[in-house]
């Protein structure tokens, strides 16, 4: 080896050459585009929170909620639903609105068994089917000793607003007969100077998402009245809310409930305040899907309430919700997040009951602080998908594509499992969806990346070789990390191993055959000896005419690449006789080759002009090899002092003397014949087909002749008739000459 080689030590090319690289630019790149993925992600979250939250900003209306599914907990026992249902019309006159006498019966029958509070989810601003039972109920509402909450609604949808939600349309406030003793005002709307002690107004409305999904409820609604200054109520509690404070005060007297940026503020009932949006709205922790309570039988029908058949202690202390309940006709049921496939009842659609949404309410905040849910901080969003982002793409860049696959799934449930931990623990709500889009998109962004280079890098790669190499070993290079850019990578040093083969006296011989003869003869000599080559794991460089230029240890390392050579060499030898029975069967003459093969450092590459480059090695080891081809007598094998090294374990040689080769010392140059070869180190030695395949040539010669001489004396010409004419004429296929006689018979 020269002085100061290193074998597969590489000339390091200029650095802006390996921006084109994956493998080694791989990180950047999955980096980058998950940064990106991660940033159109947390975009995506905060355009759905302005979309939910009805905000102008929003551009694009997505609004994906896997996360709704996380909190599933029991009914509370101390609530109680009394439903205006299908069973109840029939009993109670059969028509829908029903008489107030009937609210006033049941109203009557609750004070009795001693409820804890009543809310009537139940519109009472229009007069109802008979004065007489509007007086009933205003009667009995103006007795109550349980507390009572009135719905007190809009014919509008909510309007949001800085810390609160505003009513639209007109305000469906209860008759004030309902509500106040003072019944000769002029204003219907007006506040009441002489209220009922024991009944007060809840909203009934509701602000579902832009999803048409119902998870928050509006704490603080501004009726309509406000705005043209006929009312001086400033706000009015949820419904829910309104019940839950008349039951935890015992009464209508105590603090309430204040708006803080924070969260809303119940005096010093609850440890912690109530996490609320910026318009006043708390998520509602939904105990159960559509029909739980009735499935946990938490829930009467109206007509049993009015008809006293139930239990006195049925609602002893409890509070109880009066409303219709999936009541045909009603269209009184709304999408929530536990809508779909919460429950069997037959008659419970996908929606849930007003009811029922407003009784979520009321036993969240029974439950306390620790049942208060309150959204995830956008900065730990932000901090979630990034991370993983930049975890993915790390992943995907390192790891093949199943195993990033298995590893990104293993993400998705780790994160998914883990989220749900979070939620149960710390009622915190976590967003789910953009986090799993940037786990998959960046995954799908780095592979199909990396696939996309990997397939062009395949295909140069392909191009490059495919006609030098072997399909497996062409294969095994397109998966070079580097793909072709490494494998061509310009001034790759190291040790090869170079064979040169060549025909002997190939040149006069063409000259006396047709030029479809010369072409057929020397394709099936290439196509034959480069089977042999590739068999052996060999490249080929080049072609030149009849000179085949192979080598060894590159593109791909081989560690025992002379002896590769040599095999190669001594099979192209051995197999002799099949080409030359091959080429006897077209009518073609025996041919004889030589050989030479030579170890050594060279410079490999893609070497060539800009328009045309080719792989190829240079350096005085190949030209010693081309000099060993040159001089090696036909069907013998010479090799260089390297190359013996290498093998001298398995072939035996005879030293050549008398070889001069230009620009080498003959004292310090020696060249070797190779005679004999084995298998392993201990197996025996087989002497080298040299002999066997000169013979063989001999025999093919004197056919090819006698063949030749037959087919020129059928014409009767002058001249040896080889190749295809000499085919024709063996077979009758050619008529004589004009004027010429056949042979005698």
């Amino acid at each position: 080896m020269a002085q100061g080689t290193k074998a597969g030590v590489m000339i390091p090319p200029a650095l802006g050459r390996f921006i084109r690289y994956w493998y080694t630019y791989r990180t950047v790149v999955a980096v980058l585009l998950g940064i990106l993925v991660s940033g159109s992600m947390y975009w995506l979250y905060t355009q759905q929170v302005a979309c939910d939250n009805q905000d102008p900003s929003c551009a694009i209306r997505l609004s994906l909620h896997p996360e709704d599914r996380l909190f599933f907990e029991s009914t509370d026992p101390n609530i109680v639903l009394v439903g205006i249902d299908d069973h109840s019309i029939p009993a109670l006159g059969g028509r829908f609105p029903l008489d107030r006498s009937e609210y006033a019966k049941a109203l009557k029958v609750l004070n009795q068994d001693a409820a804890g509070a009543v809310a009537f989810d139940i519109g009472f601003s229009d007069q109802g089917r008979t004065d007489d039972g509007d007086n009933a109920f205003a009667a009995q509402l103006a007795v109550t000793k349980v507390p009572v909450v009135l719905a007190y609604g809009s014919s509008g949808p909510l309007q949001l607003g800085d810390g609160q939600v505003s009513m639209t349309g007109t305000d469906q406030i209860p008759l004030r007969k309902f509500r106040c003793a003072d019944l000769f005002s002029s204003a219907t709307i007006a506040q009441c100077a002489n209220p009922y002690p024991n009944v007060t107004l809840g909203s009934t409305n509701l602000n579902p998402d832009a999803d048409g999904i119902v998870r928050k409820m509006p704490m603080f609604v501004q009726p309509s009245c406000t705005v043209t200054v006929s009312c001086v109520t400033s706000t009015i509690d949820a419904l829910g809310f309104a019940t839950y404070r008349a039951f935890a005060l015992q009464g209508l007297q105590g603090p309430d409930l204040t708006y803080s940026p924070d969260g809303a503020l119940f005096g010093s009932t609850w440890t912690k305040s109530l996490p609320v949006d910026q318009h006043g709205q708390a998520i509602i922790n939904f105990s159960g899907g559509p029909g739980a309570y009735q499935l946990r039988h938490e829930y009467y029908s109206f007509s049993d309430l009015v008809s006293g058949s139930l239990p006195a202690d049925t609602f002893a202390g409890k509070v109880v919700l009066i409303g219709s309940y999936y009541l045909t006709g009603a269209q009184d049921e709304h999408l929530t997040p536990t809508s779909v496939g919460s429950t069997s009842a037959a008659q419970v659609s996908a929606g849930m009951a007003g009811l029922e949404v407003q009784a979520n309410l009321v036993q969240m905040l029974l439950s306390g602080p620790k049942a208060f849910l309150s959204p995830e901080p956008p900065l730990v969003v932000l901090l979630i998908i990034f991370a993983l982002g930049l975890f993915m793409a790390l992943v995907a860049a390192r790891l093949s594509v199943l195993w990033g696959l298995i590893a990104t799934a293993g993400a998705l449930a780790v994160f998914t499992f883990g989220m749900g931990g979070l939620a149960y623990f710390s009622n915190i709500v976590p967003d789910l969806f953009h986090p799993w889009m940037a786990l998959a998109l960046t995954y799908t962004g780095v592979t199909a990346y990396r696939v996309l280079y990997e397939d062009r890098e395949r295909r140069k790669v392909t191009t490059l070789f495919g006609q030098y190499l072997k399909p497996e070993i062409v294969a095994q290079l397109a998966k070079t990390r580097g793909g072709a850019d490494e494998i061509l990578r310009g001034g790759d040093r190291r040790d090869i191993t170079l064979l040169f083969i060549d025909i002997r006296g190939f040149t006069s011989m063409s000259e006396s055959m047709a030029a479809e003869d010369v072409t057929t003869l020397i394709q099936m000599y290439l196509d034959h000896m480069s089977d042999i080559i590739f068999t052996w794991d060999g490249t080929i460089d080049k072609y030149v005419g009849d000179e085949i230029m192979a080598l060894w240890n590159a593109p791909r390392d081989q560690e025992n690449h002379a002896l590769l050579a040599v095999r190669c060499a001594y099979d192209m030898i051995n197999r002799a006789p099949e080409l030359q029975q091959q080429l006897m069967a077209k009518g073609l003459p025996p041919i004889r080759w030589g050989i030479g093969v030579n170890t050594g450092p060279a410079v490999v590459g893609n070497m060539g002009s800009h328009s045309r480059l080719q792989y190829t090695a240079l350096g005085d080891t190949v030209n010693t090899a081309a000099r060993f081809c040159a001089n090696a007598p036909a069907y013998h094998l010479l090799i260089g002092q390297q190359t013996y090294d290498m093998c001298k374990d398995f072939i035996a040689v005879d030293l050549v003397p008398g070889v001069q080769l230009k620009g080498k010392s003959a004292e310090t140059f020696r060249i070797y014949q190779v005679t004999a070869i084995r298998e392993t180190t201990g197996a025996p030695w087989v002497q080298f087909p040299t002999d066997m395949a000169a013979d063989s040539h001999r025999q093919f010669t004197q056919q090819f002749t006698q063949k030749t001489i037959l087919a020129a004396g059928m014409l009767a010409s002058r001249d040896i008739l080889i190749g295809t004419e000499a085919e024709q004429v063996l077979a009758g296929q050619a008529a004589p000459a004009d004027g010429q006689d056949g042979p005698a018979g």
